[in-house]
């Protein structure tokens, strides 16, 4: 069951700060997707306040039901800007295409993104979310992709790189260069399927420590 953070709280506060970019993502080659940075993270929250629930679980699904596609769940823990110390309590929102490549049913219109969903770390940092493995736009060379984004106590909001899944023939070998050798940290995903048939990929992330004069990246 999908969890309460789809109510009508976290529908308002997601489209505010996401509808905008959503709509204009098919238009974009992925490498203008990736982490915007400190200063660009700044300005959208400014122009939508977080409006998140008290309670958000460290693990939860964010599909319904039936919902057609190949289950995934993706996990991970996510660290301070040390890199070794786990961070509790650091929201992360993500939101994704279906199994056909789009965010709604309502034909172009691409700011009612049924799959979306709020996690929050545990006291060891980790997060889990359930799924169905996206698809990439129809017509485009996009790779398919979940979108991020963070936030939390002394970490201003901002967008993560996508996650990206390994075998997927629109990462460029420039998006492979980039993200080589990060192990876990990188957006590239390996799945592996167990044996109840669902895939499962993990990706730990380092929060940044932005200042006010943060120059992003």
């Amino acid at each position: 069951m999908k969890n309460s953070i789809n109510g009508k709280v976290d529908r308002r506060s997601f489209l505010r700060k996401a509808y905008v970019f959503a709509a204009a993502v098919p238009v974009f080659e992925l490498g203008t997707l990736g982490l915007l940075g400190c200063n660009q993270a700044r300005s959208l929250s400014h122009s939508a306040p977080a409006e998140q629930p008290a309670n958000v679980p460290w693990k939860t699904t964010i599909v319904a039901e039936g919902e057609p596609g190949e289950p995934l769940i993706v996990s991970g823990t996510i660290y301070a800007p040390d890199g070794h110390t786990p961070l509790e309590g650091i929201s992360l929102f993500v939101y994704q295409t279906d199994a056909t490549g789009r965010y709604s049913t309502t034909g172009g219109d691409n700011r009612n993104t049924r799959i979306h969903g709020l996690i929050r770390t545990n006291s060891e940092g980790r997060y889990e979310f359930r799924t169905i493995k996206p698809a990439p736009y129809p017509g485009h060379t996009n790779p398919a992709h979940i979108h991020a984004y963070v936030s939390g106590p002394g970490y201003p909001e901002y967008w993560i790189d996508e996650y990206l899944f390994e075998g997927d023939p629109f990462i460029t070998a420039e998006m492979r260069q980039k993200l080589s050798g990060k192990g876990n940290l990188s957006s590239i995903l390996k799945l592996t399927r167990g044996d109840d048939g669902v895939l499962r990929g993990v990706r730990d992330i380092i929060v940044e420590q932005c200042s006010k004069n943060c120059s992003g990246h």
